[in-house]
């Protein structure tokens, strides 16, 4: 006799695998209360500071400038200069956060906008320009020392393994054992 699973069954043992799996990218996040949203930026809330600055980058991500958000650009239909992958905003953002972020999830850029706003993509879009630095300006939420964009203005940086070989974006998948623990993890789940 076969042993069947409910579609509802299966489908919150599958949630269980995947968060299971994306616990080491959750666990770089220093807040306890992420959560994914729906992400407009106003320049009504935030300040601008004098004190924070360039975050330069890491071994593994190179700051790439001030690039320009194409939401409100002609012909772009409100996309995203990076529109490819996913999104995040949280209360006490910084760029390690960011980066820890989009490093996860194997994406080639990061960006961060209007203090708390993080957003990873394979690619940048063609419409974004650079930006004067200086329009760059707000503070993270989480770390005043370090620039989160701005007012329709990414902090941009790149994955340094994206710019190797020839040219093409390479997309590192998340570590096979996390992957496996978490899809064992949801399997036993399922069966007991």
């Amino acid at each position: 006799m076969a042993f069947s699973i409910p579609n509802a069954a299966r489908s919150i043992c599958m949630l269980i695998a995947f968060l299971v799996a994306l616990l080491p990218c959750l666990a770089q996040s220093s807040s306890t209360t992420a959560s994914s949203t729906s992400i407009a930026s106003s320049p009504s809330a935030a300040t601008k500071t004098a004190t924070a600055s360039v975050y330069p980058g890491t071994a593994k991500w190179e700051y790439v400038g001030c690039q320009n958000e194409t939401t409100l650009m002609n012909n772009t239909n409100g996309l995203r200069a990076l529109n490819s992958g996913v999104s995040e905003s949280l209360p006490l953002m910084t760029v390690d956060m960011c980066l820890g972020y989009c490093a996860g999830g194997g994406y080639a850029f990061a960006g961060l906008e209007y203090t708390k706003e993080c957003y990873c993509s394979q690619l940048l879009s063609a419409l974004s320009a650079k930006l004067p630095e200086e329009k760059c300006d707000l503070p993270c939420a989480g770390n005043s020392s370090q620039v989160c964009g701005g007012s329709l203005a990414l902090t941009v940086y790149t994955a340094k393994s994206s710019k190797e070989g020839t040219g093409f974006t390479v997309r590192r998948p998340m570590s096979s054992s996390v992957l496996a623990l978490g899809i064992a993890l949801g399997v036993l789940l399922c069966l007991t």
